[in-house]
């Protein structure tokens, strides 16, 4: 049964993500969860769009500052336990910008999800799906659920990551990309068992070293959601990301090996389609409020500027620059 006033908070920690922020708060809102973005070193519009649709109480933002040597996630992830909507929810879910919740029970929201599948458990477990670049070369505005449509066999082992939705968020001393860790009780015991998203026990809680990033490639399930992962999105997109240390363990993460592993386009999963009114209905609310349009095409212009600039180009002489300015 439904829980009367039932809060479910998603976090994203980011980095001049403005392009694709916009997308991501209206897919988690048409969730149910309330919204918490925590940013550092920004140079895009990225602020400017947070700050406004916080005006409009859409979200919350915070700032942080990483200290010389420290990942950035790792600090956002420190400084987001000390934020009030972090102890007012009852549920907590970490992810990035390129990551996706698609349910495949319930009404679409997380509550009704919960109400179908239950409550019994401290954490559930949201399989990746890995998609690839469906034959796209450059970057395009638009909706990134609906450009990138084909991915690789769902039990292709990139799909191992989980992002791990939990109760209680304050019970944890320490977050990681993918679950928490430093807990207060007792992992054995039945309440405090975390499961995937086909009920099964996650065991690696009870008897693994933490934080727990994935399951074993046999254990990838997405029977009733899955973590749609957008890592990649265009060839042009990617190739911007190379060279640069990732965010959460401050290495070179973007190779060419990374990159062949998940472009796989061999399978089409459109289930995210599924949202498409519901969607379309938040994004129409969010694109109607004032000064909202204007700094979402000036985050995609300062995005082709990125690209261009790593490409030895001007941004003012590409037409999808002079198009979003054009809109400002």
């Amino acid at each position: 049964m439904s829980v009367p006033d039932e809060k479910f908070l998603v976090f994203g920690a980011m980095r001049n993500e403005g392009a694709f922020l916009l997308e991501w708060v209206c897919w988690y809102r048409m969730l149910g969860f309330d919204v918490l973005v925590g940013i550092n070193d920004c140079t895009d519009h990225s602020p400017a769009l947070l700050n406004r649709l916080a005006e409009e109480g859409w979200l919350e933002v915070f700032e942080h500052t990483p200290l010389p040597e420290q990942a950035p996630k790792n600090s956002a992830h420190m400084t987001m336990r000390e934020q009030p909507a972090v102890a007012r929810t009852d549920w907590l879910l970490t992810c990035d910008a390129d990551e996706f919740l698609v349910l495949h029970e319930g009404d679409g929201t997380v509550g009704s999800y919960l109400d179908r599948v239950g409550r019994g458990f401290l954490g559930m477990a949201f399989h990746w799906r890995n998609f690839g670049t469906s034959g796209w070369q450059r970057y395009r505005d638009g909706l990134v659920h609906r450009q990138f449509q084909r991915c690789g066999p769902a039990g292709h082992g990139v799909n191992a990551m989980f992002k791990m939705m939990f109760k209680t968020p304050l019970r944890f001393k320490r977050y990681s990309d993918h679950s928490p860790y430093q807990f207060d009780g007792d992992w054995s015991a039945p309440e405090n068992r975390v499961v995937d998203c086909a009920g099964r026990l996650i065991d690696r809680f009870i008897t693994d070293k933490h934080p727990i990033r994935f399951t074993t490639p046999e254990g990838i399930t997405h029977a009733t959601a899955q973590m749609n992962h957008y890592v990649l999105r265009s060839v042009e997109g990617y190739n911007l990301k190379r060279g640069r240390p990732s965010a959460s363990a401050f290495k070179d993460r973007y190779t060419d090996q990374f990159f062949r592993a998940r472009d796989r386009n061999g399978r089409m999963d459109s289930s995210a389609l599924a949202y498409q009114a519901a969607f379309d209905k938040v994004h129409e609310e969010a694109m109607a409020l004032p000064g909202i349009s204007q700094l979402h095409h000036l985050c995609c212009a300062d995005y082709v500027r990125s690209l261009c600039e790593s490409q030895g180009k001007l941004a003012e002489n590409d037409p999808r620059w002079q198009g979003h300015m054009a809109q400002t």
